[in-house]
């Protein structure tokens, strides 16, 4: 049984340590969201404190830039209303979106020029966040939105690895209770009648 429980615990510690890797080294190219029937790439970077390009998971807080790259040409010709939301488990992106933003570029063509833009938002809480993108175009006859959810701060990052974690233990846990289930019970072969008895029935 102990050694049963060691190795749940090393699993679960190697678990958290992939999952801590893997949110760090998530590769921006691949954090992309959909706007509609359109695509954008989302990173972030914080020049004061690394040369590393984040996406899912931003490590430190303070002033981190946060770049937006059109994948397709028609994002180009809308306008663009860009803002940060925190994370506080909402339903629908409008559910109390004045009080959840955190920060909120108003509507304009960011993307005509080279597709791409960028802007510096300040991060003073760990914690969840959405990115939030509705492009529209000029006539308002299309409207499409996009989000990209990622997080800031080392309790964020602690929050995702102890939820590996929990599932990690949910899953030994019901292994073992599956095992033991299984095993197979011991038989009991009936009592055999004494020689006396024997001779008392005939």
């Amino acid at each position: 049984m102990k050694g049963r429980l060691l190795f749940a615990a090393l699993l679960a510690c190697v678990c958290v340590s992939i999952a801590q890797a893997q949110i760090r080294a998530e590769h921006p190219r691949h954090c992309v969201m959909s706007v509609g029937p359109t695509q954008m790439m989302f990173s972030a970077f914080q020049e004061n404190q690394t040369d590393e390009i984040f996406c899912r998971h931003v490590p430190a807080l303070g002033p981190t830039m946060i770049i937006l790259d059109a994948r397709q040409v028609e994002l180009r010709d809308m306008n663009i209303e860009i803002r940060v939301l925190r994370n506080v488990g909402q339903a629908d992106w409008r559910d109390d979106l004045d009080a959840n933003t955190v920060a909120v570029l108003p509507r304009q063509k960011y993307l005509a020029d080279k597709g791409t833009t960028s802007f510096t938002h300040n991060f003073v809480s760990d914690g969840n966040y959405v990115a939030l993108v509705r492009a529209t175009s000029d006539d308002g006859a299309k409207e499409y939105v996009g989000q990209y959810d990622f997080s800031v701060g080392e309790g964020a990052e602690w929050s995702a690895a102890f939820g590996v974690l929990s599932l990690v233990g949910a899953g030994c846990a019901l292994a073992m209770w599956r095992r033991k289930r299984a095993a197979p019970r011991p038989r009991f072969a009936p009592d055999k009648p004494s020689p006396s008895a024997l001779r008392q029935s005939r």
